[in-house]
């Protein structure tokens, strides 16, 4: 005999799946197969915050963070003694946690860098007039004054952890290159090298061995020109192409460099690589 629970949960299951459709005819939402795995009170709320969120951002307006926050009282840096600042930058931040909006840094920011940024742009930053219990509206200090070193070392950390680890690439073939620049590569000369060449390269290099282990790796020196427009990372690496079968391991050392510059889709892509053991052409 059928529980009553397992009725309602069927019942509850049906209606689920029409608001499903309600939504992808109306919004053109999509969801995942892995999602019908959800229990069916949980996505009916799931659903519910999503027809929610689409309703209001559909007749959302837009309006700037100092008026969404309610127009808060402040006073301008220089009305500030130096010692009130961090306790000044602490009501500012009570404000926007109460009106659901955070401010986060990457990088380490003087609090009189923040409190400026906070009240002489974020507030003047225009976004959508909408609440809805439970979103957040994320703002990060960097994506509107980038640091130019920051994003370097990240590129450079990737390139090891990532594309040396021979992740797949996502959607295309051989391992994850994201922040080598493969359409502008050039060589030492500055000569540029077909993308195809660039591609097959590394892939190759990557395929010789099953892992890599990287015994030393000493960044000696970010060398950034004064229009942040071009980089040079210098360092020094040792590390070993291993096999799965064979206690063999081929060792590779010596200066290395990565050329970069930034990127159109934001942080700085590599469009010069000069490893040991890596030939590119």
């Amino acid at each position: 005999m059928t529980s009553e629970k397992s009725n309602t949960d069927y019942n509850k299951k049906i209606d689920n799946e029409l608001k499903k459709k309600e939504l992808e005819e109306k919004y053109g939402a999509m969801f995942r197969e892995s999602e019908n795995n959800l229990p069916p009170e949980v996505e009916s709320d799931w659903l519910r915050s999503i027809e929610e969120f689409e309703e209001q951002f559909e007749g959302a307006k837009r309006t700037t963070v100092y008026d969404y926050m309610g127009k808060p009282s402040f006073k301008k840096l220089d009305e500030i003694n130096a010692g009130e600042v961090s306790a000044e930058l602490q009501r500012l931040y009570g404000i926007l946690g109460e009106n659901n909006i955070s401010l986060d840094t990457l990088c380490e920011v003087a609090d009189e860098d923040l409190y400026r940024f906070i009240t002489e742009e974020l507030f003047l930053h225009e976004m959508d007039d909408m609440r809805i219990p439970g979103m957040m509206s994320c703002f990060t200090y960097e994506e509107f004054h980038p640091n130019a070193k920051y994003d370097i070392e990240q590129a450079c950390d990737y390139f090891f952890r990532f594309t040396m680890a021979k992740m797949e690439n996502i959607g295309g073939e051989g391992y994850d290159m994201l922040y080598v620049d493969t359409a502008n590569y050039l060589n030492s000369e500055g000569v540029a090298i077909d993308k195809h060449n660039v591609v097959s390269s590394i892939n190759n290099f990557l395929s010789s061995f099953n892992r890599f282990e990287i015994m030393t790796n000493t960044m000696n020196s970010i060398d950034i020109d004064e229009d942040q427009t071009n980089a040079k990372v210098n360092f020094f690496i040792h590390y070993k192409g291993l096999f799965d079968k064979s206690s063999e391991a081929i060792n590779f050392k010596g200066d290395a460099c990565f050329k970069l510059k930034p990127s159109e889709y934001g942080g700085w892509d590599m469009y010069h690589i000069d490893l040991p053991g890596l030939t590119i052409e």
